[in-house]
């Protein structure tokens, strides 16, 4: 006996097959057809659909595995060394079972990791569309990125914006680049929406895959603008902390921003950076290998008395104040690329939150 159910998830038809049938669902042989969606906001959700057929044999098969264990017994009554078999073939039964699930187990838990580590992070150089091809023909489009560009669509039409897209593929993954008559809306605070849109894609494309396929968001270019930004500042702010001698931080970033600075520093002589804070609050601060000690003049006029020194320690002082309070300033970030697309408007200005405020 066949028949196909169809409701919200997978779970529930099959729930629905085994009321229907009158068996466990351990007693019926499932096929799944279509897994469903949720949708977005309601927009766009598709039934489970599940072929369900009976296992008429279901009853006959389980009474020979029932009847196994009871002639094991048998076996030490009439011959003496038929107790030794039993634990033989007991533990040779039971220990292909454990390992099976453990090293089934440890081979999953790295995986589902990887997949977790790599949908958030990014590689440290910036795509480069010469390593890309322009995809022109629908057909040769990657399915995966089918499903990134449907659902970015399905965002888009819920807030009115209408965009066009240009998708680039190479063997290892896709960049689909977006162009609308919003895209200040699209990008967001220094490409926080966008970063949010491309990790939520990353995820739908790759569920359920285990070769990862990199699929990177961008608008107009705004990825590679941003990456030589960020070159330029972390440039101008170690000549800075070269010419002062005292360390600067930088306004908090997500971690691909850091890696592009920490890279430029890299390549700086004199400087260091590293990293402080949480999330999504964590900031680079450059400081310098040499950095200039404050109060060596002073040192070499002990003579003059007790005033020199009183006045020492007050230098002392401003000097630690002064550095407290170039720890609590931040670099501004701001460019020009990103003030063309962020001019306050009343239709999509952005108050606080980390994504920002976008209504519908």
């Amino acid at each position: 006996m066949t028949e196909i159910f169809t409701a919200r998830s997978v779970d529930e038809a099959k729930e629905l097959a085994a009321k229907k049938f009158g068996k466990r669902i351990s007693e019926i042989k499932f096929e799944i057809i279509d897994e469903g969606k949720k949708g977005l906001f309601g927009l766009g959700s598709k039934e489970a659909k599940v072929k369900a057929t009976v296992i008429e044999n279901a009853s006959q098969s389980a009474a020979p595995k029932a009847a196994a264990p009871v002639e094991a017994p048998k076996a030490p009554v009439t011959t003496a060394p038929a107790p030794k078999e039993e634990p033989v073939v007991k533990t040779a039964a039971e220990k292909p079972v454990v390992t099976t699930e453990t090293t089934a187990v440890k081979a999953e838990e790295p995986k589902a990791a990887a997949a977790e580590e790599n949908i958030p992070e990014e590689s440290e150089e910036a795509y480069s569309l010469d390593n890309f091809t322009l995809i022109e023909d629908e057909a040769l489009v990657n399915p995966k990125v089918k499903l990134a560009r449907d659902y970015i669509t399905s965002i888009l039409r819920a807030m009115d914006i209408e965009a066009e897209y240009k998708i680039y593929q190479n063997e290892t993954g896709a960049v689909l680049n977006i162009e609308s008559s919003n895209n200040g809306t699209i990008i967001g605070r220094r490409g926080e929406t966008l970063d949010a849109i491309q990790y939520l894609c990353s995820i739908i494309a790759n569920k359920g895959d285990k070769d990862y396929y990199r699929i990177t968001i961008d608008c107009l270019g705004y990825r590679s603008k941003r990456k030589e930004t960020l070159e330029q500042l972390a440039a101008k702010v170690a000549k800075s902390v070269l010419r002062t001698g005292r360390s600067q931080p930088l306004e908090p970033m997500n971690p691909y921003e850091r890696r592009v600075i920490h890279s430029a520093i890299s390549n700086i002589e004199g400087v260091s950076s590293r990293s402080v804070g949480e999330e999504p609050y964590r900031k680079i601060i450059i400081s310098s290998n040499n950095p200039r000690r404050g109060g060596g003049r002073r040192d070499n006029n002990r003579r003059d008395g007790g005033r020199r020194n009183d006045n020492r320690r007050g230098g002392e002082r401003r000097n630690r104040d002064r550095e407290v309070s170039m720890e609590r300033r931040s670099v501004d970030l701001s460019t020009s690329f990103e003030k063309d697309y962020k001019r306050p408007k009343p239709e999509d200005e952005i108050q606080g939150g980390l994504y920002g405020k976008i209504e519908l």
